[in-house]
């Protein structure tokens, strides 16, 4: 079958402490300090031939992501962006969808010929943080597309725990072309969906949101935050194309914050009553946070889901004068994440489709990844 390799060179900066298992292994705690000149290649491997506990699933389409982006670009010194887990070489790709060929003996959820999607990360149901329900916080973990390998690949193998089922949405589309292609948009909205619902805590139907980036993320996010009952979706974006998108996409207040004073915009669109729910997916947190902190409503939730380069600087008195509080949300693992999004998708509430703006070949995934990089489109997606 083609892939597509991540390799680099593990060379950890001396500055950079190792641990024991990350010099053993070569499997990174944090990528920008120990692996160097990235490079993708394309390349012949096996189909793989799934374990007793595992599913092979034939990939259709998989969605370019930002941590994609930043395993595959360099700093000065040649060392990846990426600043968490990672082991070289590697299959990357792990926002997909495809169509199940083959099923290990112990599989009992999964039969040929099912479209599925898929989580990220492996857990071992076994350490401390699993037994205590954190299995996204697993001692043990695996990560598909950066510990193990992933869907920039004609198959990949993936653990029954981690596929779900998207026959649902064929409620709301009428081919399996666009059944599969809305589906590997569903991981990415998981992302938000987990902010919102998994870690923030009371957020209402008629809250007042404001979206800080509108990438991918924050697209699907918007879309989330509508099918849930805004009050109004506020978006604060200085891509002209991105706010295009989120226009074409009905949302009606999108701002370029460079332009328009973030503090003015919320007051007018919210009569001054300020942001029930902030979400920050931009990582610029210098710009984000003094704006965040201006317009907080009463008992408001900021919803951290960015990896910033940066440390932010927080009014923390004004967080405590208007009891709000602030959410750190990674990932989406269990918590009935994967299941609210199929079926707010399934019901025609939330449709992703209109965020796709760009289709590469699997041989074009470089050609992709740049793409995704200029931050211009909604959702780039690899057909394979």
């Amino acid at each position: 079958m083609k892939a597509v390799i991540l390799d680099g060179e593990w060379d950890p900066r001396p500055e950079y402490e190792c641990s024991e298992t990350e010099a053993d292994t070569h499997k990174s705690n944090n990528g920008s300090q120990t692996w160097k000149h990235p490079a993708l290649h394309i390349e012949n491997r096996e189909k793989p031939t799934p374990e007793s506990d595992e599913v092979l699933v034939k990939v259709r389409y998989t969605g370019v992501c930002g941590s994609d982006i930043s395993m595959t670009h360099a700093d000065g010194d040649r060392y990846m962006h990426y600043s968490a887990y990672v082991n070289l070489p590697n299959v990357i790709g792990h926002e997909f969808s495809g169509e199940v060929v083959e099923t290990g003996e112990d599989v009992q959820s999964f039969s040929k010929g099912d479209l599925v999607t898929s989580e990220v990360t492996s857990y071992c149901g076994r350490c401390h943080m699993c037994r205590n329900g954190f299995n996204g916080h697993c001692e043990n973990f695996e990560q598909l597309g950066f510990t193990i390998p992933g869907a920039f690949a004609e198959y990949v193998a993936v653990p029954e725990i981690l596929l779900w089922d998207v026959s649902p949405l064929e409620k709301a589309y009428k081919s399996k072309d666009d059944i599969l292609k809305a589906a590997a948009t569903i991981e990415p909205t998981t992302i938000t969906y987990n902010g919102l619902f998994g870690r923030a805590e009371g957020i209402r139907p008629g809250d007042y949101y404001a979206f800080h980036g509108v990438g991918p993320i924050g697209l699907t996010g918007m879309n989330v935050a509508r099918a849930a009952g805004a009050g109004a979706v506020i978006a604060f974006e200085p891509s002209d194309e991105r706010r295009d998108l989120a226009r074409e996409l009905g949302f009606e207040y999108v701002f370029n914050p460079v332009e328009t004073d973030p503090t003015q915009a919320v007051a007018q669109v919210t009569d001054g009553m300020g942001v029930d729910v902030h979400v920050e997916t931009a990582g610029a947190v210098a710009q984000t946070y003094p704006a965040i902190d201006e317009t907080l409503a009463e008992t408001a939730n900021v919803v951290h889901i960015s990896n910033a380069g940066e440390p932010a600087s927080v009014d923390l008195r004004q967080y405590q004068a208007n009891a709000a509080q602030v959410y750190g949300a990674e990932g989406h693992t269990g918590d009935r994440i994967f299941t609210g999004v199929i079926r707010l998708m399934a019901a025609g509430k939330l449709d992703n489709l209109p965020l796709v703006t760009s289709i590469f070949d699997l041989e074009e995934a470089d050609t992709a990844i740049e793409q995704a990089s200029k931050r211009v489109d909604g959702k780039v997606l690899i057909e394979v």
